[in-house]
């Protein structure tokens, strides 16, 4: 008694089960890919702005020791002094008032902020009807 293997069937089914496997490991390695290179840019981006509060730490030191005119971006301001920095798109704006009766300074403002860039392709995400 002979039998005949009909692979017929089974040879379509291993086809899709191949489709299936190969489409799922290009997703898979596309999403890698996107996730490498957002963290790149995340991490860029927070070492600029670490490195701009470093700078706005510098500042503060630099206030309490009384020399604040002696940095670059210092100004003289409302009886205090007022620091501006600029790195990679962000802008650290501080400010400190005093010196008060004690010899130290107050910290009246302290903002991080991304500079707005209108040729900036994020920027044309959503056109804002």
């Amino acid at each position: 008694m002979t039998h005949k293997t009909r692979l017929g069937p089974l040879a379509i089914f291993l086809v899709i089960v191949a489709m299936v496997i190969t489409t799922l490991a290009v997703l898979t390695v596309a999403t890698s890919n996107a996730d490498i290179t957002m963290a790149r840019r995340y991490a860029d981006i927070t070492q600029i702005r670490y490195g701009l509060e470093a700078q706005g730490e510098e500042f503060l030191s630099y206030a309490e020791a009384g020399r604040a005119p002696e940095m670059d971006g210092v100004t003289r301001a409302d009886g205090g002094y007022e620091f501006t920095a600029e790195n990679g798109g962000y802008r650290l704006e501080a400010a400190v008032a005093g010196p008060g009766a004690d010899g130290s300074y107050e910290v009246t403002k302290w903002k991080l902020t991304k500079i707005w860039n209108a040729s900036d392709p994020m920027n044309s995400i959503w056109p804002g009807f």
